[in-house]
């Protein structure tokens, strides 16, 4: 049955030929795909039509890569130099945890194929020096497997306890040079009882530890102040970087996750004292922390009194090394522009459609600022402002249509807004800081950093699920953008 997947999966594994414009025309089972505007741009991978694509700027072509019957991809992700894409498919099951399978391709889509005898329980991303892979595998993440593009694979932790069954990789993040990967383990009954954060040579040798609190024992107080540094806590690494070291969520209070706003705290060498640095954003859906090259450092902070929704309380920050608190980026929170959304209670005015007063436009308070993305050496800071959301739950059509794309300056203290784009969310940074790609009404849509006309690249990434019927959306509002594309821009 396996072999008859793959075949099927080889069938549809085919390129997809443009017009005589260069453009793809969408149809029932195609996307739209301007293959002429991403010329030179690099390789593109993206979900739609339940199907993964590859788009190649070189030779301006686009492929569908092979995904079984009944399962549905996620995740491409391109290695550091563009060479090659790994991704996955899930299948619709009942089983618990549910069968998912890891297919590996050129950067182009030639060659896909599926890496077999892996259970594969979370994707962790390329080396940033290496072709080299890293996943979380086995059954609820009971191991560590680093997986080369041919497809064989190499165990690198496996977590046994005959005791009590219990214990897990969380979560992982590379070392700045790829040296190193750390990983964050949680075991429940054995002798390592508690969270635990090593350091382990991709090469083999001695693991090193940089963090471990037992189940019984109370994390401090000055990270989980909100519940007395509650017992049973989880640490879940968000990244490693350079000047900063590893960062991690801390959920407390039980080891809850508070997706709207988790402690971000830091440890900068093995047995170090972690400390938080501040809240924010923790479920991975949106991008809510960006490192630049040098270790330049923004976050999305989160104020929790105005709500969990995605548009409210949310605030772009830049954090500077040696500093204890982060900085909001000016006028982060201030909101100007046209807001065509409607207040779902007609009782009350806009500026109280929540039950919280809002600022009125134009004043700090009146909106929100999303997904910060460095240019290539840390020059520029761009990310997306919008207004208050005004419905509960998650926001409607017209709050994601309001969204304006800015540059932030950090040597001149300036900000200006990308030409006319409007609607935009989770831009990214070509390689040579002359373009911007971002999300726009369901497709991506590439525009000169320097304020010129955008143009659309591929459409549609969600329908026909329903971009905005809730279908698509995670933790009050979050859209999960980077679940469907990923972008190596060669460095020009």
């Amino acid at each position: 049955a396996l072999a008859l997947l793959i075949a099927i999966g080889a069938v549809v594994g085919l390129m997809v030929r443009a017009g005589g414009s260069g453009v793809v025309s969408e149809s029932a089972s195609t996307p739209f795909a301007n293959l002429a505007a991403f010329a030179g741009q690099g390789e593109l991978a993206f979900v739609s039509r339940n199907a993964v694509w590859a788009l190649d700027g070189g030779a301006q072509t686009l492929r569908r890569l092979p995904v079984p019957a009944g399962w549905t991809p996620s995740s491409p992700k391109l290695s550091h130099d563009g060479r090659w894409l790994a991704y996955t498919a899930r299948e619709f099951t009942d089983r618990d945890p549910s069968p998912v399978q890891l297919w590996l391709a050129r950067g182009d889509g030639t060659g896909a194929h599926l890496v077999r005898g892996l259970d594969v329980n979370g994707l962790v991303g390329w080396s940033p020096t290496a072709d080299l892979l890293a996943v979380i595998g086995g059954e609820y993440g009971s191991t560590f497997e680093l997986v080369y593009p041919g497809g064989r694979t190499r165990t690198l932790v496996e977590i046994k306890n005959r005791r009590l069954p219990l214990g897990s990789v969380s979560s992982a993040a590379w070392s700045p040079d790829g040296r190193q990967i750390a990983i964050s383990t949680e075991e429940f009954g054995g002798a390592n009882d508690g969270a635990t954060i090593r350091a382990y040579p991709v090469a083999g040798g001695v693991p090193s530890t940089w963090y471990r609190i037992g189940n019984d024992q109370r994390f401090p107080d000055h990270i989980c102040s909100h519940c007395g540094g509650a017992r049973e806590v989880s640490a879940e690494l968000v990244g490693w970087w350079p000047r900063w070291g590893m960062g991690f969520w801390v959920y407390c209070c039980g080891a809850t996750r508070e997706l709207d706003g988790s402690s971000l705290a830091l440890i900068g060498h093995p047995g170090a004292q972690p400390r938080v640095l501040t809240r924010t954003l923790s479920d991975g859906v949106t991008d809510a922390i960006a490192v630049g090259s040098r270790g330049a450092l923004a976050v999305v902070a989160d104020n929790p009194d105005p709500g969990r929704e995605i548009g409210a309380g949310k605030t772009v920050e830049i954090c500077a090394a040696g500093q204890e608190r982060c900085e909001a980026v000016p006028g982060a929170t201030t909101w100007s522009g046209p807001d065509r959304q409607r207040c779902v209670i007609p009782t009350q005015s806009a500026t109280r459609c929540l039950g919280v007063a809002t600022a009125p436009a134009g004043q700090p308070g009146s909106g929100v600022s999303l997904d910060p993305s460095w240019s290539p050496g840390a020059e520029l800071l761009a990310y997306v402002r919008a207004p208050i959301a005004l419905t509960q739950g998650w926001p409607d059509a017209a709050w994601y249509a309001a969204h304006d794309l800015y540059i932030f300056n950090p040597h001149t203290g300036t900000t200006r807004r990308i030409g006319n784009v409007d609607g935009a969310n989770v831009p990214t940074w070509s390689a040579g800081g002359h373009d911007l790609l971002y999300v726009r009404d369901d497709g991506l849509w590439l525009a000169p950093a320097d304020g010129g006309a955008p143009t659309e690249i591929v459409y549609p990434l969600f329908r026909p699920v329903g971009l905005y019927s809730g279908f698509s959306h995670d933790y009050y509002g979050q859209i999960p953008w980077t679940a469907q594309f990923n972008w190596w821009s060669p460095g020009r």
